[in-house]
């Protein structure tokens, strides 16, 4: 499984609905509600009066639709809805989760949800990138190791499904996907906060371009490099040492990539094959640490849900006091009704 976010959002609530579920009154092949009401998703993005009105995505699935129950989907559904409105209560925002099953059978749990907070009609945003990705995509990655679906972390599958978060409009760009890793890696490597943490950036870095074939050999290595932002500080046989301006210290890379005599589509299998046991290594204790990343990231995303909207309590129940029909009056009799013959 993946997860997509899609920039668009700022038109009517017609344009998303349709999309999802068809327009001109005919349904789309394969399109099915999973939960909420279209009519009202729709009538309360165009009320919402701020520029970003609704904010629309899709779980996607490699697997076959058919092989979820409906349990399992609304487990998922549940658990990713609180994973982005942790902190809320229900009634506090409205989401309409549409399957599609028109591509090839994969299933699609698509979602839209009205950026405003119902109780008090204050701004909404359900995901924000900078805040909200590292949480979501530990929230994948326990789904997909809880239930045994797909990796598109696994090296043997990335370039069948590039994971994470994608930034495209629809629905012309739908299935367009961005490498969240990716990005990921290039603000590590702008504004590193470890020796560490840059040096596997840069690795990560390195090893896709390899896989886009960009390296010819060693000098295309060192230009990469320098285009990154490094310096390097010193050259050996088997090895790379390059300074960052925030950095105190030298990274020293090491690897097949980095070695004197390297060319780049000669040695690409090789490199695949280091990344390929580098994911095996580390997805042993994986599991965990995405474990621990939700954890936190739930506190924080609860603490500031709880500080916009923790004031705005839920309206108490009408209590209606319905007046009895019948009083305590003597019975008059009913008037007869007077009907008057017409004229000749």
């Amino acid at each position: 499984m993946i997860v997509k976010f899609f920039n668009r959002g700022k038109g009517s609530g017609a344009g998303p609905i349709n999309y999802l579920l068809g327009s001109d009154n005919s349904l789309r092949e394969g399109a099915k509600v999973l939960y909420g009401n279209p009519k009202l998703t729709e009538q309360l993005i165009n009320t919402t009066p701020y520029k970003q009105k609704y904010k629309a995505g899709v779980l996607s699935f490699t697997e076959d639709a058919t092989q979820f129950t409906d349990k399992q989907k609304k487990d998922i559904m549940q658990r990713f809805e609180n994973t982005l409105f942790v902190g809320l209560d229900p009634d506090q925002y409205d989401i309409l989760w549409v399957e599609h099953s028109d591509k090839n059978g994969r299933l699609e749990l698509n979602f839209v949800i009205p950026c405003q907070e119902l109780r008090s009609g204050k701004r909404l945003q359900p995901f924000y990138a900078g805040a909200d990705l590292v949480r979501v995509n530990a929230f994948k990655n326990i789904i997909n190791q809880e239930y045994g679906l797909t990796d598109p972390n696994d090296p043997k599958r990335k370039r069948l499904i590039n994971p994470y978060v994608n930034n495209a409009s629809r629905p012309a760009l739908y299935d367009k996907q961005v490498n969240y890793q990716d990005k990921e890696d290039d603000e590590i490597i702008a504004n590193p906060k470890s020796d560490s943490a840059l040096k596997g950036a840069i690795d990560r870095k390195m090893r896709d371009s390899l896989e886009e074939r960009m390296f010819l050999n060693r000098g295309s290595v060192f230009h990469t490099l320098r285009r990154m932002g490094l310096k390097i500080e010193r050259v050996t046989r088997s090895s790379v040492s390059v300074s960052h301006p925030d950095l105190k210290r030298n990274i020293r890379l090491k690897g097949t990539i980095y070695e004197e005599g390297f060319y780049g589509l000669a040695q690409r299998a090789h490199v695949v094959e280091e990344r390929q046991k580098d994911y095996e290594s580390v997805n042993r204790s994986r599991g965990n640490w995405d474990l621990k990343t939700w954890t936190t990231g739930m506190e924080i995303k609860k603490t500031y849900h709880q500080k916009l909207y923790g004031d705005i309590k839920a309206p108490e129940p009408l209590e209606l006091k319905i007046k009895s029909v019948v009083q305590d009056k003597p019975n008059r009799p009913t008037p007869r009704r007077s009907y008057s013959m017409p004229r000749p």
